[in-house]
């Protein structure tokens, strides 16, 4: 098979090799981080309480009226544990849990917060650290798991769910994750500066593949490190934006928003690209490979191309602050005559 070495996007070699700072100023990508750049507000009595419109896992509209600034704060998600740390707030952690493992700059300093579990962990272990407010991905706010946020508020907890995939994930709604935690947490002016930062980045790239004469088809793989592999629909996850918005075509082969992913599925779907993604594995080479060098999919267009690109699961599902790198990464990957290597 003709397959071209294994394609590790730049930013996503630059983390693991030297833990490079997130780039966050325009497509130079030269500047310091937004969150630097922003400064601090004023917090305490000043700014409380506030006022959130949230929405539970059931699509439920609620509010949330924080009275204090939040000292004891339960973390349940990656990307929200990033946000955290970014934003000058892992002094306030007293928890963290459900951990994507994902290429991250941050991950020696949340592999030093106060793990409660890998995975989503017990209403029990919850409430044993006795938070102040819990903010978590709303698939965790149900009566099996931690419970709702009506359990939590009548303990004296706040909630600020985040990641809601019943109302379906998009760039909008990360952009909204990230505006709460500003507003919650007296961040205002830094979370304002990093999204606008973001969204000019995004739409620079949007702009340029204006000028794109084709569209290739692009197929989102997901593994946990299986032998099998998984189709996310385009409102699991953000991939499906950044791909469409450089000039490709997400690949929609089921109105289901998960299923399974045969091998047989790849080779009928046929796709130009494939876009590798692992759920709490930190070794997409791995996965990357074995789709390579499968004699089952030798014909399949992608495969025999070796247009295989892996991608970071944080950002490419549920949203992290390196949003816009992986955006230009996958613009590259989709468009290389447009979007040259940097």
């Amino acid at each position: 098979m003709n397959a071209s070495p294994p394609r590790i996007p730049i930013r996503v070699r630059a983390a693991l090799a030297a833990g490079s700072a997130l780039l966050l100023a325009g497509c130079a990508n030269t500047a310091q981080p937004a969150a630097v750049r922003g400064g601090d507000e004023a917090s305490g009595r000043d700014h409380y309480p506030v006022t959130v419109h949230v929405m539970d896992d059931s699509g439920k509209k609620l509010e949330q009226t924080v009275g204090a600034e939040p000292k004891r704060v339960v973390v349940i998600g990656q990307a929200l544990a990033e946000l955290m740390v970014e934003f000058g707030l892992e002094d306030r952690i007293v928890g963290v849990g459900y951990l994507d493992n994902s290429y991250s700059k941050y991950a020696d300093r949340i592999a030093k917060l106060p793990k409660i579990s890998d995975q989503l962990p017990s209403r029990e272990a919850v409430l044993a650290l006795r938070p102040d407010l819990v903010l978590t991905m709303s698939f965790a706010l149900k009566p099996d798991k931690i419970g709702e946020i009506p359990f939590w508020n009548a303990r004296g907890v706040d909630v600020l769910p985040a990641v809601n995939y019943t109302k379906g994930r998009d760039l909008d709604s990360y952009y909204e994750d990230v505006r709460h935690v500003g507003e919650v947490f007296a961040k205002t002016e830094r979370t304002e500066a990093y999204t606008r930062d973001q969204k000019s980045r995004i739409a620079a790239i949007k702009r340029r593949a204006k000028k794109a004469t084709d569209s290739p088809e692009v197929l989102l793989v997901a593994s946990g490190g299986r032998d099998t592999y998984d189709y996310y629909g385009p409102s699991l996850g953000l991939v499906d934006e950044m791909v469409n918005d450089a000039g490709g075509t997400y690949m929609k082969l089921t109105d289901d928003t998960y299923a399974q992913l045969s091998l047989e599925s790849i080779v009928s779907a046929d796709p130009d690209k494939i876009i590798v993604t692992e759920f709490q594995k930190s070794d997409g080479a791995k996965s990357r490979d074995r789709l390579l060098r499968d004699p089952r999919l030798k014909n399949v267009t992608a495969i025999r191309n070796g247009d295989v690109m892996i991608a970071d699961y944080t950002t490419s599902i549920r949203g992290s602050l390196a949003l816009a790198d992986l955006c230009e990464d996958v613009a590259e990957f989709v468009h290389p005559d447009l979007f040259p290597a940097s």
